[in-house]
């Protein structure tokens, strides 16, 4: 029989997020439920449970209140619960909840800890990878499929263009994306029943480990204080749909006038020639990754044009570390976008990704030489590995940061959003090296100098057998289609345009317009287009001169992940879809109706 230990944290609505200005934290004294992304925990808990048997406890941290999260979960099948609640654990930030946690899951044993992808009110995965790390156990991050055969486990993970085949043995910590497994509808009656189930109180007198590691006083990243980012308001020029080719030409006319349909001439920070010298305890690093053609990710490239600039402020240097033999054939383009110098790790173990290999191989190279800050993309590998290379060495880590900053200090301040982008919180670190993940597409992007000319230093470092194995990496992305994170152009997609059917004939716009092309959540769930597409609070962050919203309501979910579009054009059918609030320029219509003459006109118009 399985022992499944379920990770749960219980959030507040995001529409009522509610902050202590004295210690800088959340009130969860309002509405709560349990994150999104745990709720496929449980459910996933539940299906392994009916397939194989399983003793099932689901465990969070928090205040008394929290106690409502677990009985819920009980009501879903758990068998029994344990809610670490202690004033002791107060104003812990991801690391040290991670420790708290696995200090009361070590003694147990479990054979699979499953916890959500990651939780929506701060946006943060860390905690699963954090927890992994400091238990020394395995992990598979962003699971959407997952098989059992005695001790193996073989797992589809979600990945920036697709998705990734691994193999690991259990024990295994699985943090679950959406589509592995349909939350559970709690049956009436259930929640009475529920009541009778054993649930523990656990104190911090009850963790084998010191109260120096724990809450506020053992976190290493604080806030330094909590800024409200408005929503963008738009006042939206409403056009006659009846005649859709006037319509068009209309829209077309308008958004000439606007300069919307004149490529953007981005007038980028231009890279020195000059080559600076690595100085102790002054150098940047930036983590280089490639994608599936073997190319540098833009995303890499954004990190490490913003190092340029801040290793020239620290007096030290931006330094690219490549891991694998493979990645010293970069060192020309890394050079030409800021880096001083190129590291490459090399070790076999390095040559199949797994996250536990990568994170110990730079953990050793920055025991020895103590840089000032490690950047890592907030890609879907960066957030797999990136937490665990901060549980080893004990260090703080802003996820998912949207700015870099240096204070008067030389500190680090790591911008944060959270809460679909309401809120922006300058964090700093307590530990050296500094650490942060950085989304793509919200640094700027230096202009290259391809005269720069740097030393390539190769490292070999020692590594254990890794604790996961990558079997292949697939592909889903439409090469027909502008990279959405560099396009100037996107078309997004609601679940109003129908169906598969739909998507294809919006897609043919796309192409027209020499554009990208995103979705909603609910269209990536439904499976229409691929996850990598989705824009919003639990997808990305675009920034297109133009762009248009296709059957999208416009909830808040997905607007966050536009706020910087310059232009946005909608078409919905709903005078009172809230998209409308954002829109520039709106067409209330069905979409069938107007797209061919909107394709048409801007063949034309493109021509």
């Amino acid at each position: 029989m399985l022992k499944i230990a379920v990770l749960i944290k219980q959030i507040p609505m995001i529409e009522d997020a509610n902050f202590d200005p004295v210690t800088k934290t959340i009130r969860r004294d309002g509405d709560n439920v349990i994150s999104a992304y745990d709720l496929r925990a449980v459910a996933l808990a539940m299906e392994l449970k009916a397939r194989f048997g399983a003793d099932t406890t689901v465990i969070t941290m928090g205040p008394p209140q929290a106690r409502a999260a677990i009985e819920d979960a009980l009501a879903m099948g758990i068998d029994r619960g344990v809610l670490l609640s202690d004033r002791a654990f107060a104003g812990a930030d991801t690391l040290a909840t991670a420790r708290a946690l696995a200090a009361w899951l070590k003694p147990r044993a479990f054979d699979l800890i499953l916890a959500g992808k990651y939780s929506l009110d701060a946006e943060t995965g860390q905690v699963g990878p954090e927890v992994a790390a400091i238990l020394r156990v395995a992990q598979a991050s962003g699971v959407r499929k997952l098989e059992i055969d005695g001790a193996a486990i073989k797992a589809e993970r979600e990945s920036d263009e697709g998705y990734e085949e691994v193999e690991t043995a259990m024990p295994c910590l699985v943090t679950c994306a959406e589509r592995v497994a349909q939350p559970i509808k709690v049956k009436a009656g259930a929640t009475e029943a529920a009541k009778s189930k054993p649930l523990e109180v656990v104190g911090a007198d009850k963790l084998n480990i010191d109260s120096s590691q724990l809450g506020f006083a053992g976190s290493p990243t604080w806030v330094s204080e909590v800024r409200a980012v408005e929503t963008p308001k738009t006042s939206c020029t409403f056009i006659d749909p009846d005649d859709p080719e006037r319509a068009a030409a209309s829209l077309i006319e308008r958004l000439d006038r606007r300069g919307a349909l004149t490529p953007r001439q981005s007038v980028r920070r231009a890279i020195s020639l000059s080559i600076r010298k690595p100085a102790a305890k002054r150098d940047l690093w930036v983590i280089v990754e490639t994608n599936l053609a073997g190319a540098v990710t833009r995303a890499t490239l954004e990190i490490l044009s913003r190092a340029d600039s801040l290793a020239s402020q620290l007096g030290g240097a931006a330094i690219a570390i490549g891991i694998g033999a493979s990645s010293a054939s970069h060192a020309g383009v890394l050079a030409s976008y800021g880096a001083d110098r190129m590291v490459v790790l090399d070790a076999s173990e390095l040559d199949g990704y797994s996250p536990d290999g990568v994170a110990r191989a730079v953990a050793s190279l920055a025991r020895e030489r103590t840089p000032w800050g490690i950047f890592v993309s907030a890609s879907e590998r960066g957030r797999d590995w990136g937490p665990r290379l901060a549980a080893d060495l004990g260090l703080g880590l802003t996820g998912d940061a949207i700015g870099l900053e240096l204070d008067s200090q030389d500190r680090l301040v790591a911008l944060k959003a959270a809460f679909g982008g309401n809120i922006v919180a300058p964090i700093l670190s307590k530990t050296y090296p500094q650490m942060a993940t950085i989304r793509s597409g919200v640094l700027e992007l230096g202009e290259p100098n391809a005269a720069r000319r740097i030393e390539t230093e190769v490292v070999r470092v020692k590594l254990d057998a890794p604790l996961s194995r990558m079997i292949r990496a697939h592909s889903l992305v439409d090469t027909t289609l502008e990279a959405l994170e560099s396009a100037q152009v996107v078309v997004g997609i609601g679940t109003g345009v129908g169906g598969p059917d739909g998507v294809a004939a919006v897609k043919d716009l796309a192409r027209t317009l020499r554009a990208g092309m995103c979705a909603t959540r609910r269209v990536t769930d439904a499976g229409w287009v691929p996850r990598q597409l989705q824009v919003g609070l639990t997808g990305k962050s675009i920034d297109p001169r133009l762009y248009f919203a296709i059957g999208i309501r416009g909830v808040p979910n997905h607007t966050v992940g536009i706020k910087r579009a310059q232009t946005v054009v909608a078409i919905n059918n709903d005078p009172e879809a809230p998209i409308f609030e954002r829109a520039d320029f709106g067409i209330v219509a069905d979409w069938k109706a107007v797209l061919p003459a909107l394709r048409d006109a801007f063949r034309n118009r493109l021509a």
